[in-house]
């Protein structure tokens, strides 16, 4: 009778415990279900409002309430531009950096949009790079690079300063640079700067350019300031005017009453005579039976 009972007694304990498994289950399972139904309606009633009050402009409204509270405790922090502070500038005026930077004294310091300030400087003739940066606590910083001035070039009837990447600049105050080499020729501007990358390590002695011009869009032709007239080839620049400078460091080339100095053929170089040179060595040969080397 023990024995019966006994079992008996287990059958409901085991009974009991698979209900109670399946019961736990279930909730689980229940509650699963509330959780997404819940989390489905949040959405719904998220997305739902957002675009109510979008519409109805009521989220504006509280974004531009929240900036002008941010601003109102960043003025109240002592956070506020108290000075803009320029760097950098030879050609261009501080009243322009100022203008186009746009900033008012007493403007909240961390408010103030830095990428959108770079890109107004940016747009000054002038200016080829610009850094904005904050210095705390009440200073703006504006560091400008300029476009480094060139040339001069003619072109439909006008002239332009142009940077050594070609960039036209300005058209105005051209007397300020009377002493850069005037260019000229369709396409010079865009031909300038691999020519003044050939001629960097002589760059002294290219300030004698008085004109230089692009030639069938093919090459150049330089007039010194002494009237003489150097006939560059079309391809290896840099080999013909490293040769020139050393023609002119050695035999002093260039102070010699010659017409032009002619690289065009690769490995010659043909030096022509003024008239009046080209006669005196005749004479002398002539006479001496022998002339001038060059």
């Amino acid at each position: 009778m023990r024995a019966v009972r006994a079992e008996r007694h287990n059958n409901k304990v085991s009974m009991k415990r698979g209900e109670k498994e399946a019961i736990s289950l279930r909730r689980r399972r229940r509650m699963k279900a509330i959780i997404r139904g819940v989390t489905l309606v949040s959405i719904c009633i998220f997305v739902g409002s957002s675009f109510y009050f979008w519409q109805s402009g009521l989220l504006e409204s509280w974004l531009n309430s929240a900036e002008v509270s941010v601003e109102d405790s960043l003025v109240d922090a002592g956070l506020t531009v108290e000075q803009v502070m320029a760097t950098g500038h030879q050609q261009t005026t501080l009243e322009k950096i100022d203008q186009a930077a746009g900033i008012n004294i007493g403007e909240p310091l961390l408010g103030l949009d830095i990428s959108a300030i770079k890109t107004r400087v940016e747009k000054i003739k002038w200016v080829k790079r610009a850094t904005i940066s904050r210095k705390l606590p009440d200073a703006i910083t504006i560091n400008i690079t300029e476009h480094e001035p060139a040339a001069l070039w003619q072109v439909d009837n006008k002239l332009w300063v142009i940077s050594d990447e070609g960039i036209k600049i300005t058209d105005e105050q051209l007397a300020a640079f009377s002493e850069l080499p005037m260019i000229s020729g369709i396409g010079a501007d865009l031909a300038l700067e691999s020519l003044l990358s050939a001629v960097v390590e002589g760059d002294i002695f290219f300030n004698r350019v008085e004109t230089a011009s692009w030639v069938g869009g093919r090459r150049w032709d330089l007039i010194l300031k002494n009237g003489i007239k150097i006939m560059l080839p079309e391809r290896e620049l840099a080999s013909a005017w490293t040769e020139l400078t050393m023609l002119e460091q050695t035999e002093k080339l260039l102070a010699r009453n010659i017409l032009t100095v002619d690289f065009r053929i690769k490995g010659k170089t043909v030096v022509r005579l003024t008239p009046e040179e080209a006669d005196r060595r005749r004479l002398m040969a002539k006479t001496s039976g022998k002339g001038e080397e060059i």
